[in-house]
């Protein structure tokens, strides 16, 4: 008999070793007794992953369900040469088709291993219940991208630095510093450059990292002198729901009144994206050991809730805005922005003391595939929040927006650009382009 669910499978223990090489932030032990023999996580297991078991699964899954799950391949490997996978989930998933977007990565820390178990979870979770109505919903609203070992060489050697010794989630260059884990520079690891890659190729609505081991849903900004956030409201608000499904002991609050950091994937994605961007973090109760059961075991009931609160606020069509129209059918729209954005001052080779300065693109794309040429698309408001980092120092309490609009694009698949146009389009709003400039020109064979 074909097994239904061939990732419900118990992966290999740990070795005794290998759980004595684990450092204090990281979780300990794999599950025994009771929890050994019967787990109630998506894919069943019992024991921490391999990296070779994160990318098996998630081959696998995309093999067995190819309308609903797309493998990702990052464009940079790691700094010792090893690939950064993922996968997309959707109903359609192959369609490009602009549905709003929910980004869910895990292991910027290489040693905070539930982050990554958490993540791929969920990400099986949506594929194995997508005929439940509740999940079949959302997937035909949304689309899910999930890379669950996003500092793949740390998670291998199981410590929180890459192989260049550099924290991940201090390497982004928004607000960036020379701190001694931050790296040589902003975006000087690989790792931080491909979140970056993600999260410029994809509007996406809400982009959540997973971390351990406190109990915490965080928001921008780092530091307390960036002032709050323009969309402090949203963010709080996304945070709250995502914290109260964890529990009572769980709080919300700027990541800055946690403790103050600089140069993380939450303050760089929400001041280029608007996109609500929200680190999650996961931890037993103060006392209790961190081990497979507590930390993975017993929290993915209250992740998946949690989880699905950030899914459905990525579908919420108040949270993101539309544009709309008609142009032929299988015409390639593409909407971009560049712009610059600036690290915190520090000391400069010269002796000066200034930021440094670094071009943000965002590109993305949507097919057209309807025979009467209609679409419409799910993006991030054109209006950008005005962060407090800009060319002359840090400048807090900032409570304008950026007017930059998107530029649009209509073009025929070899990449012929026909049309070209501005569209402004705020948080909440709908705007449809007149696209007839390409629509003319699309089959026009002197123009080819």
């Amino acid at each position: 008999m074909i097994d239904a669910h061939p990732i419900r499978r118990k992966h290999r223990l740990l070795t005794a070793a290998a759980a004595l090489t684990l450092s204090l932030g990281a979780v300990v032990a794999p599950a025994t007794g009771a929890a050994a023999a019967e787990s109630a996580l998506p894919s069943g297991n019992t024991a921490y992953r391999t990296l070779a078991d994160y990318e098996d699964d998630m081959a696998e899954l995309a093999a067995r369900h190819p309308t609903l799950v797309k493998p990702i391949t990052l464009p940079y490997k790691t700094t010792s040469g090893r690939t950064v996978r993922g996968i997309e989930i959707s109903n359609n998933v192959q369609a490009n088709d602009g549905k709003p977007v929910f980004v869910d990565v895990g292991m910027h820390h290489g040693n905070e291993w539930p982050s990554g178990e958490l993540t791929l979870e969920f990400a099986i979770d949506l594929v194995e219940n997508a005929r439940d109505p509740y999940i079949a919903d959302l997937l035909d609203r949304a689309r899910v991208v999930v890379v669950p070992v996003v500092n793949v060489d740390g998670f291998v050697r199981n410590r929180r630095q890459n192989d260049t010794n550099t924290d991940m989630n201090r390497n982004y260059g928004l607000g960036w510093l020379p701190l001694s884990s931050a790296g040589a520079a902003p975006w000087s690891e690989p790792e931080s450059r491909n979140i970056a890659w993600l999260l410029s190729t994809r509007q996406a609505t809400v982009f959540n990292t997973q971390h351990t081991c406190i109990q915490v849903v965080l928001y921008p900004p780092l530091q307390l002198a960036a002032g709050p956030a323009q969309d402090t409201p949203r963010l709080h608000r996304l945070a709250t729901a995502v914290a109260a499904q964890y529990g009572p002991t769980y709080r919300a609050l700027p990541s800055a009144e946690d403790y103050e950091t600089t140069g993380e994937a939450i303050d760089w994605a929400y001041y280029a994206t608007r996109g609500l961007s929200i680190t999650s973090e996961t931890c037993p109760n103060p006392g209790v050991a961190r081990t497979f059961q507590t930390q993975v075991l017993d929290t993915y009931a209250a992740h998946r809730s949690a989880m699905l609160e950030a899914l459905e606020t990525t579908a919420d069509s108040a949270e993101h805005a539309i544009i709309e129209g008609k142009a032929p059918k299988d015409a390639v729209l593409r909407l971009t922005k560049s712009f610059d954005m600036y690290t915190s001052p520090y000391a400069q080779p010269d002796g000066s003391v200034r930021p440094t300065s670094f071009t943000t693109t965002l590109t993305s794309d949507l097919d057209v595939a309807r025979p009467n040429g209609k679409f419409r698309w799910a993006v991030n408001p054109s209006y950008r929040p005005v962060p407090a980092y800009q060319a002359d120092g840090v400048r807090g309490n900032q409570t304008g927006f950026y007017t930059e609009p998107w530029i649009l694009t209509c073009e025929r698949p070899d990449g012929t650009v026909l049309q070209t146009t501005r569209v402004n389009v705020d948080l909440g709003e709908r705007v449809e382009v007149d696209l007839k400039q390409c629509k003319r020109d699309f089959h026009r064979k002197d123009l080819r």
